[in-house]
């Protein structure tokens, strides 16, 4: 599932949904001085690279205060590169061909992959729409196919996220201002093939796939922005399950003892993680909110390593009206690619690039560091996961909206990329700062509590009724001859009762 927004420039810079608060050049601690590019829709639209000051930012990996310390520049050597395992690029503008390495296309059905023959050396992104017209023309080839009725771009936007063209006064700015992007085209219009992601692994991280040329331009870090919904157990009861998971663990390992980092998508299910962020030796990451919390649509478990924002703007969902936020604006297309734009989009696939991008940054301040450390660093550096009780901890009886996260749910915490980087400086004499939860209320987090089931407010506690004075007796008669009586007062007793609150609460992969 991928929400996605598709609109120009102009229309973004009207939505005030997606204004940041203008606090990005403002001196916080450690005595870093937060970078800013002035790219033009850098401010007002890309909060997700804002600064992670104040509950309202609690989700950000606080990408100004790394970029003082590197936005990509490599110290000696070439910029890692950074392999994109998705639906291809488009030329844009701010996809600088320069730093566009040559990829390839491994969907290996032609009319998944749209070209007419299948795999190819073009990993041009040719589009992933699947009408319902389209697949009920011809039911056996789209058996299984999800209906999809406009191109998402989907690789283009992960791409632009990682290495757009930075302080050039232009549209958007990326993670890495050098980044080195390989574009590995393996989702078409039926999703990813299991096999097809496999010989795309492989090939992206220099190793021989028969069929394709070696490529000569090995990737240290590659992101997956798909998902699927199989396990990764070797010994699934489903034979093809299975085996495709066999491939997965077998390649996964061939890449890390080549030092690869693999980061992937867990997914949009609100369920388990899907493959291949769920397969051991991969860094799955989930997606957050921008104050934090689990995003309403993101899968999770014990596999995630890591979570980071991937937007959670407004789709009929509930707490909607609360809680979402603007998505993640990158680079795009017009719905049938014939014209530039920039759109804003919700995934897990869109947290995964900022993990990627981060340990590109890492690498490039320190080219020495390994595979095991760079993994360490990013756990070591994130920040606590924050609480917010009234949305409830997620996993916990069926919650799986948004959600408090926990390491149990979330991974170790949330991506802190200054700290990534502080780590990287020097891996051996790196101390963490310390750092409190941060808790998470307010009338906003306490409604959505309320529409999902997790937050009971207290109810008023009734009014104390008035005191009611004792009657005065009345003076006794005088007694009868030969009788005997007497009156007397009555006394009241009233009591008040208080209401207390109680907190309830594959055959193919999608793309995520």
């Amino acid at each position: 599932m991928l929400t996605f927004f598709p609109t120009s420039p102009e229309a973004l810079r009207r939505r005030g949904a997606l204004l940041l608060a203008g606090a990005l050049l403002a001196c916080i601690s450690h005595g870093s001085q937060a970078r800013s590019p002035n790219d033009t829709l850098y401010a007002s639209q890309q909060w997700w690279l804002g600064s992670a000051q104040g509950s309202g930012n609690a989700g950000l990996a606080d990408f100004p205060r790394a970029w003082d310390l590197s936005t990509g520049a490599p110290v000696s050597g070439a910029a890692p590169v950074i392999a994109v395992l998705d639906s291809g690029v488009r030329d844009h503008p701010e996809i600088r061909p320069s730093l566009l390495l040559p990829g390839y296309n491994f969907i290996s059905k032609p009319e998944y992959a749209g070209n007419g023959v299948g795999r190819n050396n073009d990993p041009t992104d040719l589009g992933d729409a699947l009408t319902r017209a389209e697949r009920d023309a011809n039911p056996a080839l789209w058996d299984g196919c999800a209906i999809q009725d406009s191109n998402t771009w989907h690789g283009s936007l992960i791409a632009g996220q990682l290495g757009a063209a930075s302080n050039n006064g232009l549209g958007v700015a990326g993670i890495n201002w050098q980044a080195r992007i390989l574009p590995v085209r393996v989702a078409g219009k039926c999703g990813a093939a299991a096999g097809d992601m496999v010989d795309a692994m492989r090939w992206a991280a220099g190793l021989p796939v028969a069929g394709a040329p070696l490529n000569t331009h090995p990737a240290r870090i590659l992101v997956i922005g798909v998902a699927g919904v199989a396990s990764c157990n070797p010994s699934d009861p489903d034979a093809n399950v299975a085996a495709a998971a066999r491939a997965y663990i077998a390649a996964i390992d061939e890449l890390r003892a080549r030092g690869v980092l693999i980061v992937a998508a867990a997914g949009n299910t609100r369920s388990a993680v899907g493959r291949p962020a769920n397969c051991p030796g991969v860094m799955a990451v989930t997606a957050l909110n921008r104050q934090g919390f689990k995003a309403s649509y993101a899968s999770f478990g014990p596999q995630v390593a890591l979570a980071a924002p991937g937007g959670d703007a407004a789709a009929g969902r509930t707490c909607d009206p609360e809680l979402a936020d603007g998505g993640i604006v990158s680079t795009s297309f017009r719905a049938d690619g014939s014209g530039v734009e920039y759109a804003a989009a919700s995934g897990s696939s869109f947290a995964a690039p900022q993990v990627a991008g981060a340990a590109s940054l890492m690498w490039a301040l320190n080219p020495g560091l390994s595979l095991a450390q760079i993994e360490s660093g990013l756990r070591r550096t994130a920040r606590p996961h924050i609480s917010a009780p009234a949305l409830g901890q997620c996993g916990v009886n069926g919650n799986n909206a948004r959600c408090s996260c926990s390491t149990e749910s979330c991974g170790a915490g949330v991506l802190d990329a200054f700290e990534a980087l502080r780590y990287a400086q020097a891996p051996a004499s790196y101390s963490s700062p310390s750092r409190e939860v941060l808790s998470l209320g307010g009338e906003a987090v306490e409604a959505c509590g309320v529409k999902q089931g997790t937050f009971k407010p207290a109810e008023p506690a009734p009014p104390t009724p008035a005191p009611t004075p004792t009657p005065t007796p009345s003076p006794s008669p005088a007694p009868d001859a030969g009788g005997g009586g007497g009156g007397g007062g009555q006394s009241l007793l009233w009591s008040l009762a208080l209401a207390l609150a109680g907190l309830a609460l594959g055959r193919r992969a999608p793309r995520r």
